[in-house]
């Protein structure tokens, strides 16, 4: 939900997607992007690598990318280009394009209600710190906060997906939005591309994004642990389709909540999955139960079959570097031994660091020097 204040226009006090404050699931802050960073659409896409998203405003359509490969899309919400004139302020709602990158990511977020929501429904602005600007649900089960009042989001609202019918936000179903909370992590790349439509006042209004309806039940809640496990491997060694994703949703919230069975259980299936794009997606979910658990994680690792260990590790290691945009050799790059001291760890999570660090450097031995640089040579 973006607004874009017209020219000689005071900007509303509240971002449309601004994000609650964060949570103690929170991943680390964005890393400073460095000269080895991508600066355009046109410079990433000449040598597309890694995992990145492109939101494709023309078809409506949310892609998540592994460098040429298409590992899902699903149809997308966008802004209608719609301006609102009123005798408070002019906004419009238009999806801006270009090259962005991960800021944050949230389940189950705040939708912080900015100045043109009261306007254009004809109520009192309230105060900035009024409980009427918070409104839990209206973003979804999921959102991911791109910057620049931008976010990509869940919705109860599926069947308007596939057109423009949102303030400027990118709206996906429910369970994309969980998926791709997964997915990704903080710096990566996510590429808005297509033309919008001009701003005009005769478009039809964005629909609000406030919930009105209850959110169904998450069918796996109340499954166990080894229930889901066997719906993972069902999933993953199916030829079609994405069973596996909603399972290995739940249990990663089970293990970053203290289930160990989980935990170790999604470690002991990494490289597994019947086609190769199920195995590469599945490594991104380990990335992102190694960033929000890392601790967590490198215990367990410590805890399962050697062979295992290294397949885990090495698959958490490639992820989140593949999920990098910069140069792994920059002082931001996220290597997964840089979240934990070894020395403030006990024997189990030493020997699970050891095996971060082990996979690391088979990296490393395997792509040599720096990465070429985005506009050609290196950096």
């Amino acid at each position: 939900m973006r607004y874009r204040p017209l020219a000689g226009i005071v900007a509303a006090a509240l971002s449309a997607c601004a994000p609650a404050p964060p949570t103690a699931e929170a991943p680390t802050p964005m890393p400073r992007p460095t000269a080895a960073w991508p600066r355009s659409v046109e410079e990433f896409l000449a040598h597309p690598r890694g995992f990145y998203v492109v939101v494709d405003i023309e078809r409506n359509e949310v892609r998540f990318m592994d460098s040429t490969t298409v590992l899902w899309s699903t149809p997308a919400g966008t802004g209608t280009g719609f301006r609102l004139e009123t005798d408070r302020g002019r906004w419009e709602f238009s999806t801006p394009t270009g090259l962005f990158f991960v800021q944050s990511k949230e389940l189950d977020p705040v939708w912080i209600v900015p100045d043109w929501y009261f306007v254009k429904n004809g109520k009192p602005v309230p105060s900035e710190d009024s409980p009427l600007r918070r409104q839990p649900g209206a973003l979804g089960a999921a959102a991911i906060y791109l910057g620049h009042e931008i976010a990509i989001h869940g919705t109860d609202k599926p069947e308007l997906l596939g057109q423009r019918v949102s303030h400027g936000c990118i709206r996906v179903a429910d369970p994309f939005a969980v998926r791709l909370f997964h997915n990704v992590q903080i710096g990566t790349p996510v590429l808005i591309v297509g033309r919008a439509p001009p701003p005009d006042t005769s478009v039809p209004l964005p629909t609000n994004p406030g919930r009105t309806r209850r959110r169904p039940p998450n069918p796996w809640a109340r499954a166990t642990t080894r229930s889901l496990l066997a719906a993972l491997d069902r999933g993953l060694a199916a030829d079609t389709g994405s069973a596996w994703v909603a399972p290995a949703a739940e249990l990663v919230r089970r293990a970053i909540r203290d289930d160990s069975a989980a935990l170790r259980g999604l470690l002991r299936r990494a490289g597994q999955g019947a086609r190769p794009t199920t195995r590469r997606e599945f490594e991104t979910f380990l990335a992102d139960l190694y960033a929000r658990g890392s601790w967590r994680t490198v215990v367990s690792l410590a805890r399962i079959e050697p062979e295992v260990r290294q397949r885990a590790a090495e698959a958490i290691v490639h992820a989140t570097l593949d999920l990098y945009p910069g140069d792994p050799q920059d002082p931001t790059a996220p290597w997964p031994t840089r979240r934990l001291l070894p020395t403030r760890l006990g024997p189990d999570g030493r020997r699970g660091w050891q095996a971060l660090a082990d996979a690391e450097a088979r990296w490393r031995a395997a792509h040599g020097g720096p990465r070429p640089a985005w506009g050609g040579g290196t950096r």
